[in-house]
């Protein structure tokens, strides 16, 4: 078995083992169900931005990188409302068209997936062009996905888009949007970053603490029995987050050679590989903060990673390994 194949299966490991641990606490009454909310509000409010802090601050951005990640925003936007807009064919339930909307919208576009794929495939670099990709993540995740699940968690929402979008900004919640932009901002002007951060392996252990505490949260919140009232939605988010998805990133991609900054090679691939990753762990934390069906969030992210997994990654391996 080679190293890649070792790492990709130790990883699996760990995020299975993580998810049957959160279950397995629940189902034993050894953790309330309750702490997955806090724990997906800890991860994605503290952990994820920490780590993009970390990551973003030193990462070596050029101008002509600076389509990427405009054009990944402009993705999840257009994956967003276009699962809101086809929503209504796979539940009739609002708060679940919202979570639709959401889960088809924001890819596992992080370490927890796609970067990781891509690291896999070709090493260290394409982990680096996969951070430029999702490097605007944070701001998606506050000015979208936040007014988003607000709007969608209550029958009778209250209040105009911008006010939600505002209400977002100010929210406790948000702190991740301006310590990525703090982060974007060491990085443009050249501040150094401390050597101790890589000498003390600080993203490595974040990563790998905040990993295993995602999926345990998940696991919390997971019940099987609500896998056959779902059948629609999980097969509705495959079809946007495998095929719609892939064929709007390649046209994005192909859009490039229209402009003075095309994708080629590595950042072809880094782009297209991104595009149709699995719904993110953030969804099911946006969900768990606002109330937004968060047991079949988790239901969702299992079973649409499942999917990817077992169906779309083999071919993935195919087509870029």
């Amino acid at each position: 078995m080679s190293t890649l194949a070792v790492k990709f299966a130790i990883t699996a490991v760990v995020v299975v083992a993580a998810m049957a641990g959160g279950y397995l606490c629940r189902r034993c009454r050894w953790v309330p169900e309750a702490a997955g909310e806090g724990i997906m509000t800890f991860v994605a409010v503290f952990g994820y931005p920490v780590v993009g802090f970390l990551t973003l601050w030193g990462l070596a951005l050029h101008r002509s990188d600076a389509l990427m990640p405009l054009l990944a925003v402009a993705h999840a936007i257009i994956m967003t409302f276009l699962s809101l807009a086809l929503s209504g064919y796979f539940t009739g339930d609002r708060p679940e068209k919202g979570l639709f909307a959401v889960a088809g919208g924001l890819g596992n576009n992080g370490f927890t997936m796609g970067a990781f794929v891509l690291y896999l495939l070709y090493g260290e670099e394409a982990m680096g062009v996969a951070n430029i990709y999702f490097i605007l993540f944070m701001p998606v995740v506050v000015l979208l996905m936040y007014p988003l699940a607000r709007h969608y968690a209550t029958e009778q929402p209250r209040g105009t888009i911008g006010m939600l979008i505002w209400h977002s900004i100010l929210d406790w919640r948000s702190i991740g949007l301006p310590i990525s932009l703090v982060g974007i901002l060491f990085s443009a002007v050249g501040v150094p970053r401390p050597t101790a951060i890589v000498d003390w392996h600080l993203v490595d252990g974040l990563v790998y603490l905040l990993t295993p505490l995602a999926f345990f949260g998940i696991g919390l919140r997971l019940h099987f029995s609500r896998v056959i009232p779902l059948w629609r939605l999980i097969l509705g988010l495959a079809l946007m987050r495998f095929v719609l998805a892939a064929v709007v990133g390649l046209g994005m991609a192909y859009a490039t050679w229209l402009t003075p900054w095309a994708f080629h090679h590595l950042r072809w691939n880094v782009f297209v590989v991104e595009g149709f990753v699995p719904t993110a762990v953030t969804m099911v934390a946006v969900a768990n903060m606002f109330g937004l069906r968060p047991r079949e969030a988790s239901v969702l992210f299992v079973a649409n990673t499942t999917m990817y997994l077992v169906l779309v990654l083999p071919i993935v391996w195919w087509l870029f390994g």
